[in-house]
């Protein structure tokens, strides 16, 4: 399957962590996640697809802001304690997706990640081309859970940075597996790679 690329933009968008309990939900601030964009592709257009992304480094964009927000428990008429979530104004990434030509459009529209009852979430994404799969040494910009690795042409990992994501089984139930969080030292596609020179 090809690999193509798309620009992601958002007026505000919060890929929140989970954080059970917390009073705090930080968001993702430079990655965009594979379970995140690919369940959200998923969800609007089916199919066999796969995508993972990043946020560019920009000063018009990705500004890191806040949201209080105080749900309302209507059983007993109160709120509940506040709650404050971080998200990114202005959002601008790239998203590459692994799919037939024919599944997606050029341009579309979907709505992606916490708090769209908020406003947050509405995305547009716009096809530049075919994704640049030339492969370079350098620090991985996404997060991708490891046995998926070789489906975007990550071909040696170097210096590992571990975590876990969530990948669905079925509609309703998942499992949390071992991940290659940005950071890690990869041999492996330019279009999700930020080259080192040695």
């Amino acid at each position: 399957m090809p690999f193509w690329e798309y620009e992601l933009q958002a007026d505000k968008l919060c890929l929140g962590e989970r954080v059970k309990g917390g009073l705090f939900r930080p968001c993702d601030t430079r990655a965009i996640r594979y379970s995140a964009i690919t369940g959200a592709l998923r969800s609007v257009f089916g199919g066999d697809l796969h995508a993972a992304g990043y946020f560019l480094e920009s000063p018009e964009h990705n500004r890191v802001e806040y949201l209080t927000y105080s749900p309302r428990d209507d059983a007993i008429g109160v709120s509940k304690l506040p709650l404050t979530i971080q998200f990114l104004a202005d959002a601008l990434g790239r998203v590459i997706v692994k799919t037939p030509q024919e599944l997606l459009p050029d341009t579309f529209e979907l709505n992606m990640g916490a708090m769209k009852s908020q406003g947050l979430g509405y995305c547009h994404f716009q096809l530049l081309g075919p994704a640049t799969m030339e492969p370079v040494r350098g620090r991985l910009l996404t997060r991708l859970p490891a046995h998926r690795a070789v489906d975007f042409e990550v071909q040696r990992v170097i210096v590992p940075i571990y975590g876990y994501l969530f990948e669905p089984t079925s509609p309703v139930s998942g499992d949390y597996v071992l991940s290659l969080f940005e950071g890690s030292k990869v041999y492996g596609p330019k279009c999700l790679v930020k080259e080192e020179k040695l």
